[in-house]
């Protein structure tokens, strides 16, 4: 039998997009990425022209129109999420959306009643760290209980941005730490001890002229173990996760996203037999993402990431958000 060929637009000119999803997407086989849009069609062109994509649209409506596009990529603005992902479905198209997929848990739910409404074209939120071979290895080792019960999880994941101009800065366009790279700790947290936390705290530090959080730090009490995080826009740049358990700890020191797609990672497995390094192979974990859930559309399968399972992960994020920081677990506010 002939593999299915897949053909991807992309709503938005993001370097993102430039730098990494496409790049991903052109390496795969039976892929082909055949339209580029933006709300300024010279800035459209210009794209096409430099990621080698045939077609260049000067608006998100004329692209969603396109008969002969299978899935979108949405790495638009934290805003247009929602509004855009619900088009596409309604165009017939499936869609993979960067994160966070929304802002609230109240605006994912309209996703949801989309989704429902078409369920014919699928939406998918795109956390990739999770498809890389170090977290696949990583939930074995913990399914494994190679470090014995997991007791607690600290993650932390910082930049320095203090541009104005910059959609991470701009509170009306979704932007803030706990949305753009917090939402990264929240999932991870969540996807070590399987489950949803019982209540979550928090302390944030507002930008007095931008009004975006940009320092977070937060705590997650789950049924056996509790999670922290750090997540700031304006610190010197690192990124880490520690799990620490009954016998032992795992170090990872590339956990969501590096320079190079393909840059080689490695993990510390410390226990009293000594300290092991573990180090993985070249992997595109963009590349990954799509295959999977090309896959999983094709196969009719659940996808590898549900709009429940980032429903949770939102309703996590509102519940760090709820000014009053109340520790009770229940409706997101």
């Amino acid at each position: 039998m002939n593999e299915k060929r897949w053909r991807w637009g992309v709503l938005s000119t993001a370097n993102i997009g430039r730098t990494r999803f496409i790049p991903a997407l052109q390496s795969m086989p039976n892929v082909k990425v055949v339209a580029v849009a933006s709300r300024n069609l010279q800035a459209a062109e210009v794209f096409a022209e430099e990621c080698g994509i045939p077609r260049a649209y000067g608006s998100y409506q004329e692209l969603l129109e396109q008969p002969d596009i299978d899935i979108l990529y949405n790495p638009t603005p934290n805003h247009l999420h929602v509004p855009l992902s619900i088009q596409a479905l309604e165009h017939g198209k499936h869609v993979l959306c960067e994160k966070p997929i929304a802002l609230t848990t109240g605006e994912l739910e309209q996703l949801v009643q989309a989704q429902q409404q078409y369920p014919l074209a699928r939406v998918m939120e795109g956390f990739m760290y999770r498809f890389h071979p170090q977290w696949r290895y990583i939930c074995a080792l913990i399914r494994d209980q190679i470090i014995g019960e997991i007791t607690h999880v600290h993650s932390i994941f910082t930049y320095f941005n203090d541009d104005p101009q910059n959609v991470r800065n701009q509170d009306d366009l979704g932007g803030g730490g706990l949305l753009d790279i917090g939402c990264y700790c929240v999932d991870v947290a969540k996807m070590i001890f399987n489950g949803n936390p019982k209540s979550a705290q928090s302390h944030i530090d507002y930008d007095s002229n931008f009004g975006t959080d940009r320092l977070t730090t937060g705590l997650l009490e789950f049924e056996r173990g509790t999670a922290t995080l750090v997540c700031s826009t304006q610190t010197f740049p690192f990124q880490q996760v520690c799990i620490h358990g009954t016998q032992g700890r795992i170090e990872v020191e590339i956990p969501f996203n590096s320079a190079s797609d393909e840059e080689l990672r490695s993990i510390r497995i410390i226990t009293q037999n000594g300290v092991e390094e573990k180090t993985f192979d070249q992997a595109n974990a963009y590349a990954l993402m799509a295959q999977e859930m090309q896959h999983a559309i094709e196969e009719q399968k659940p996808l590898p990431i549900t709009l429940e399972d980032s429903m949770e992960t939102m309703a996590i994020i509102d519940r760090l958000f709820c000014p009053n920081n109340d520790d009770s677990w229940g409706e997101a506010p």
